[in-house]
């Protein structure tokens, strides 16, 4: 659809507009009420709780209510220490350009349950050291705060965002009808807002889709939509390869309830073995090729509408390019989701063993297998004594220490 996305374009543009989470707000505003004393004794604010609640609107309504410039930095970011500090640390120790060093920034920091990786080490030191020293706000933003570590959190005021009711979903997807001049049935309504299971994001997005070209939303169109929703992954390929308009190919992909990188994983695993042309086999690669690409930007700047872009290439590029040599192939599992099924066992093992060890350390999973199980493994190859201890200590089960050994 060619028009801005509805939750851009009814994003809140001031905390009085964030729906479903007052008490969230009321943290929210005194912290910032704070800042306008002085440095609070909580320099930053960990805004936490499931996708589409509405934390990254509240940080930039939080912006715009009390006026300050807005940074942000996502977790596609370069986060190791070097480059956070350089970012994040400047716009921190530093005022605006016109209001000087009075004036404040708020520097958000999306994503920083997903900061730590092999190319991030030292990211949340970094993001320590900030907190210790800005004189300016920062937010940082997550999912699951159980990934963040705990000396973070017990630096930052923690803001939980619940799961929005359905009522308080159902009276906003009421209130972008009315503005829109689109009729409704109540009923239709209800049904989108119980989908969305706290998520209004998710609402919005598909009450946009359901009413594209419409003036009255039914029950329905909705059922019709949720019907269409279920279509599996072999239907999708096979219809794929069938299908004889742009439109309808982007059609094919909207119905698939898949996450855009796994949908063009599955696409790019098996469209290619059907397609028995050279010349059309190198256009459909070409199309995979684009589509990863803008995908890649969409997700390393946020740049949205690049998923537009990409999914008109994994669909209708894909499948306007396929040619007429076609040979029946049978779907199999992208490679790289195989080899994750193929070590599952194995995860389950080291998991169990993580949690054990966390809480006997006193610290996080992700720290116990980031940093106490490698050392572990090398004490069972070359000290059986403390070994010993440490099975009596942990209660380790056989597969546990095998997975030691």
């Amino acid at each position: 659809m060619s028009e801005l996305p509805w939750v851009e374009k009814y994003r809140p543009k001031s905390l009085r507009e964030i729906v479903g989470q007052p008490k969230a707000i009321s943290l929210i505003t005194r912290w910032a009420q704070s800042w306008e004393r002085g440095r609070p004794a909580k320099a930053a604010a960990l805004f936490y709780g499931p996708a589409g609640t509405g934390k990254s609107a509240a940080a930039a309504a939080l912006a715009s209510d009390f006026g300050w410039d807005l940074i942000e930095m996502n977790a596609s970011d370069q986060r190791n220490l070097a480059e956070v500090k350089r970012v994040a640390g400047t716009a921190a120790s530093t005022g605006t350009l016109f209001g000087g060093t009075a004036a404040k920034r708020l520097i958000v920091l999306d994503e920083a349950d997903s900061i730590y990786g092999t190319a991030d080490r030292g990211g949340y030191s970094a993001i320590k050291e900030i907190i210790a020293e800005t004189h300016n706000p920062l937010v940082l933003i997550a999912n699951d705060k159980d990934a963040i570590p705990w000396e973070i959190k017990a630096a930052c005021l923690m803001v939980e965002f619940g799961r929005i009711g359905e009522e308080v979903i159902l009276k906003e997807l009421a209130r972008i009808l009315h503005l829109e001049k689109i009729d409704f049935e109540e009923l239709a309504l209800k049904v989108i807002a119980e989908t969305a299971r706290g998520d209004l994001r998710s609402a919005i997005t598909d009450l946009q889709t359901l009413t594209t070209g419409k003036k009255r939303l039914t029950i329905k169109d909705v059922v019709l939509y949720r019907r269409d929703q279920e279509i599996d992954i072999e239907s999708f390929l096979a219809k794929l390869l069938e299908a004889t308009s742009a439109d309808e190919a982007r059609k094919l992909l909207w119905s698939l309830d898949l996450p855009p990188e796994d949908a063009l994983a599955w696409i790019s695993e098996n469209i290619p073995l059907v397609v028995d042309g050279v010349e059309s086999r190198a256009k459909v690669y070409e199309a995979i090729s684009r589509a990863d690409i803008f995908l890649g930007r969409a997700k390393r700047g946020q740049a949205y509408g690049m998923w537009s872009y990409a999914g008109d290439l994994m669909s209708a590029g894909v499948s306007l390019s396929r040619g007429e040599e076609l040979k029946p192939v049978k779907a199999k599992l992208p490679s790289h989701i195989w080899r994750y099924s193929r070590t599952r066992a194995d995860r389950a093992v080291r998991d169990s063993l993580t949690r054990k060890i966390a809480a006997h350390c006193h610290t996080s999973s992700r720290t116990a297998r980031r940093d106490i199980l490698p050392y572990l493994r090398i004490i069972f190859k070359n000290d059986r004594k403390t070994a010993e201890a440490i099975v009596t200590a942990l209660e380790l089960t056989e597969p546990e220490l095998g997975f030691l050994r």
